[in-house]
């Protein structure tokens, strides 16, 4: 797996040059795009070894790595996501709000629902049968065949957390993220109380920290700009919170939320001195969910093929490879046509309002 997490490196590193004064901002839809396409990779990596076993101990190093990192690979997602809400909430006000529903919670779930048809099928074709009820939670994202769900689950209730604060605060963006973040909590409490694993809503604060950068956007800039002290501090808060983790563990949800915190932080300072500027990267980041949604599938229809028995090194990373390109070309196809599908279904409400 070494070769594939070089690749990676490799394909970021050529991408990447000095930020100044004509860089293209690095919260531009390039630039994030290039680091959500980067982490998308760390979690299709993260995917396949739960499908199949790299051994080798120096070959498939990085897989210990990205188990150290753990969840941090998803948190730019999140907090991408709420700096974006935030920055759009800001120009177009409650014009914006009031199309969360349709735009942001509507697009996702049509989305993520014919995806999931696409999973009970393959699953109906294995034998599996499902009850009517087992379907219905695997509609909303609380339960699983075999597909990834609880970002999706999460995200749908981050984006009405928003809808609801902001209908409520309309004059004060300050008040309506502070709302986010206390629906956010009790989201948070309420999933802990019913037993669902921590990986469900240990990074759902880092979409309300998006939030609060937007509103804070120019202060922090000031701040790190000018001042180089406030490198080493992100990276003294980083180090901290990755020994916390390391020596207490992330049982603990106070010291966990600080790693994820000191995680996002230092990604953000690093790229307002560094352009990460790769072609690649942002076409994986633009895919987001298709990539995301469909790269189980390959990896359940192809095991029974390529890893039954005991397989060779050669035959693990050739399912890695087919797995990969296949994913892509899933997302393209469901872009074009799914997707493309919804967008007119739900500019069709719009229209008809």
């Amino acid at each position: 797996m070494i070769l594939f997490f070089g690749a990676l490196m490799l394909l970021t590193v050529l991408g990447l040059r000095r930020a100044d004064d004509g860089a293209r901002f690095y919260m531009s839809m390039e630039m994030t795009g290039s680091i959500k396409g980067f982490f998308l990779v760390l979690v299709f990596f993260t995917h396949i070894w739960t499908y199949t076993d790299f051994t080798n101990p120096y070959l498939d190093r990085p897989y210990e790595i990205l188990r150290q990192i753990g969840q941090c690979i998803v948190v730019m997602f999140l907090f991408y996501s709420g700096y974006g809400v935030m920055e759009s909430i800001k120009r177009k006000g409650q014009a914006y709000v009031r199309q969360i529903p349709r735009q942001r919670f509507c697009k996702v779930l049509l989305q993520f629902d014919c995806a999931m048809i696409l999973f009970l099928a393959c699953r109906y074709l294995e034998g599996a049968r499902y009850s009517l009820k087992k379907m219905l939670l695997v509609f909303i994202g609380w339960e699983s065949v075999g597909n990834s769900n609880w970002y999706v689950f999460c995200i749908l209730w981050l984006y009405l957390f928003t809808y609801v604060s902001f209908r409520i605060c309309k004059k004060s963006h300050g008040k309506a993220a502070l709302g986010v973040f206390l629906l956010s909590l009790a989201y948070i409490a309420v999933l802990r109380l019913m037993g669902k694993e921590d990986w469900w809503y240990n990074t759902a604060l880092c979409y309300f920290w998006g939030m609060l950068f937007s509103l804070h956007r120019t202060r922090i800039e000031k701040l790190v700009n000018r001042n180089w002290g406030t490198w080493a501090l992100t990276l003294l808060l980083f180090a901290a919170g990755y020994l916390s983790v390391y020596f207490i563990g992330n049982e603990r949800f106070a010291v966990y939320q600080w790693w994820v915190f000191s995680f996002a932080g230092m990604v953000v300072v690093f790229t307002m001195k560094f352009v990460i500027d790769s072609r690649p990267l942002q076409w994986l980041g633009r895919n987001l969910f298709g990539l995301y949604i469909l790269q189980r599938l390959p990896m359940i229809v192809l095991k029974p093929c390529l890893l039954a028995g005991e397989p060779s090194d050669i035959r693990k990373y050739g399912y890695v490879i087919l797995c990969f390109g296949i994913t892509l070309a899933l997302a393209v196809i469901f872009r074009e046509t799914v997707g493309r599908m919804v967008e007119k279904l739900l500019q069709g409400k719009e229209c008809g309002k």
